[in-house]
């Protein structure tokens, strides 16, 4: 609740009427039992009022409690109810507004460890648990707390020891449900901690069914998937029979209590210490004192949930993050004249070096590329640059300034990225490349289309680029989606083009066309590249060659080769395979056309 309070604070207004509504509503049904005894104790005594005066005073007593009712407690519900309810949801658009921003802030090593689905978990069913703690606490408990003040109070001035016997009983419910959560709150946290795992897993396997039906690998998933059910099954076993255990004690000891008292009750009378009105009002109160304990204990599950909910989302909104922004950061503008790498060193935590005392100079205008073997640290370099991850070691320079120093909007903003796997959103095509620019107009959208040789496929789409596209893209070939990915790009117009593999889902003649597009580019735009294929590089001004985590060797594709080293190793190997793919290819086609 502590770390809760500044969520409701600003919804003070409207849980301040709920308050309000709760002591007109839950009040004014108090005063019944009062009125009860009246009428068995004075008004309905025998001789102590003639017959008319009976009926006219019932009469009063019903109008005025009618009236009551009708014009204060009707209202006072509605108030109550409304007031609360939109309090409520007020917090939980908050908590949820938090965690869609926590999402976006945190590293790139947090969705490496963890997946999706366990962070879908918190976004959605933690947040719901902790609705039906702010229900309970800020809705029910401390009304019923006033309540069951209020009746003990007037139970007191009624009879003492009745009034004793009746709090001691209270007091055992009490004491069995608190010592009862302890184990519950346990088994409470296993359970949603579980519940995170298998939610993960379910997510993974839905995002990989193609992939499952390609190994039919649909009996080992579903073995695995009862595996996770039956463990979770125990879990949620074990909680359900706490809290059965719970109600169950507590509930016996509820209904002991008004028999308990009506019996003791029934003594006092014969022996005149207590009226049969006083008595009647008596029992009246502690039926009335029974609601609210039950509702106190009844509540002790939808606390403990939402008290375990709670504490996940505020250690998930607590993840730090090793990503910072200086306090008053550099706005970047663009590139201006270099990117310096120096003495840069990289490692993941508890992992060996990826990264060893790299240096370079990236100059405007120019167009880089990376080669080398898989694991060598090609795209780790990228990541530092666009600042996913910061340096272990070392620094990187952009104009002259740490890259450190910029805002994290601006920095990205001068850079476009095409990574082997992009990302799309199961929007429209539009909705898509808009992304890069929300103002861009029709005519931009498909000039950005034609650089990406994206708007011919797109055109011929059913709705155009209107089209919707599906999850993650899936209507659309590996080839089309790079190429929606590139058109991104192109019309974002960064002042750094980034382009890790994003030729690789093209065919032959597609990534020839879109690298002409690339050297169409004004000069002031800087591209860095990653390829596999150095078919792909052969024109950038200057290629790093790179071997665990070094810089090996450095240079045009023409110097490269005149040195006899790994790249011109590499280079031959694949023209070699080059010259082999095509000649099967060839053998095919006349063996075909025989």
């Amino acid at each position: 609740m502590r770390l809760l309070w500044p969520y409701v604070r600003k919804e003070m207004k409207l849980y301040s009427w709920g308050f309000v509504g709760s002591l007109f509503r839950f009040l004014i049904p108090l005063t019944v039992p009062l009125m009860m005894k009246y009428l068995f104790d004075h008004l309905l005594h025998e001789g102590s009022f003639t017959h008319a005066e009976q009926v006219r005073q019932i009469l009063l007593i019903a109008a005025a409690m009618c009236g009551v009712f009708l014009v204060v407690r009707m209202p006072m519900e509605y108030v109550r109810q409304y007031s609360l309810h939109t309090a409520n949801n007020n917090v939980i658009k908050a908590l949820r507004r938090g965690a869609f921003r926590k999402v976006h802030a945190l590293d790139a090593k947090y969705f490496a460890d963890h997946k999706s689905g366990e962070i879908g978990t918190r976004f959605f069913d933690d947040i719901e648990k902790a609705r039906g703690m702010m229900t309970a606490v800020l809705g029910n408990i401390w009304i019923e707390m006033v309540v069951l003040a209020f009746v003990v109070t007037v139970m007191l001035t009624l009879n003492l020891q009745l009034t004793l016997l009746a709090i001691g009983l209270v007091a055992l419910q009490f004491g069995l449900a608190h010592y009862l959560s302890k184990k519950f709150k346990v088994s409470t946290r296993d359970m949603m901690n579980y519940r995170s795992v298998l939610s993960g897993f379910i997510f993974e396997k839905i995002q990989g069914a193609f992939i499952s039906k390609l190994f039919a690998s649909e009996k080992r998933d579903l073995a695995e998937l009862d595996r996770h059910l039956d463990h979770y099954e125990k879990l949620t076993d074990k909680h359900a029979k706490l809290n059965a255990i719970t109600l169950s004690c507590v509930n016996v000891l509820s209904d002991i209590t008004p028999f308990a008292v009506v019996l003791t009750g029934s003594l006092f009378v014969i022996k005149g210490g207590l009226t049969l009105g006083g008595l009647i009002a008596f029992f009246a109160y502690v039926d009335k004192m029974r609601s609210p304990v039950a509702a106190l204990v009844q509540a002790f599950p939808a606390i403990t949930e939402g008290n375990v909910a709670l504490q996940r989302i505020f250690e998930f909104l607590r993840i730090p993050s090793t990503i910072k922004e200086k306090e008053n950061p550099v706005i970047l503008k663009g590139l201006s004249d270099s990117i310096a790498f120096r003495d840069v060193s990289f490692s993941y935590p508890g992992g060996d070096p990826v990264l060893k005392r790299v240096t370079l100079t990236l100059h405007k205008g120019k167009t880089y590329a990376f080669v080398g073997e898989s694991g060598g640290g090609k795209s780790t370099l990228l990541q530092l640059l666009i600042r996913m991850y910061d340096t272990s070691g070392g620094e990187i320079r952009i104009d002259g300034a740490d890259i450190r120093d910029y805002s994290l909007m601006s920095l990205r903003e001068q850079m476009g990225v095409v990574t082997q796997d992009n990302f799309l959103f199961s929007s429209s095509i539009r909705d898509n490349l808009k992304l890069a620019k929300p103002d861009a107009t029709d005519e931009e959208m498909v000039a950005a289309a034609e650089k990406a040789f994206a708007h011919h496929f797109i055109s011929a789409l059913p709705n155009g680029y209107d089209t919707e596209i599906g999850e993650r893209g899936i209507k659309l070939s590996g080839g089309q989606k790079q190429r929606i990915a590139l058109a991104r790009v192109f019309l974002k117009d960064p002042s750094l083009i980034i382009l890790d593999e994003a030729t690789s889902a093209l065919d032959n003649e597609s990534e020839r066309l879109v690298q002409e597009s690339l050297r169409r580019l004004h000069r002031d735009k800087t591209v860095v590249m990653i390829a596999h294929r150095l078919s792909t590089v052969q024109d950038a001004d200057r290629i790093f060659v790179m071997k665990r985590g070094e810089i090996i060797e450095s240079g045009s594709h023409q110097e490269l080769l005149q040195r006899d080293g790994y790249y011109k190793e590499l280079f031959s190997k694949q023209s070699e395979e080059d010259r082999q793919s095509a000649g099967r290819n060839e053998r095919n086609v006349r063996k075909d056309a025989s």
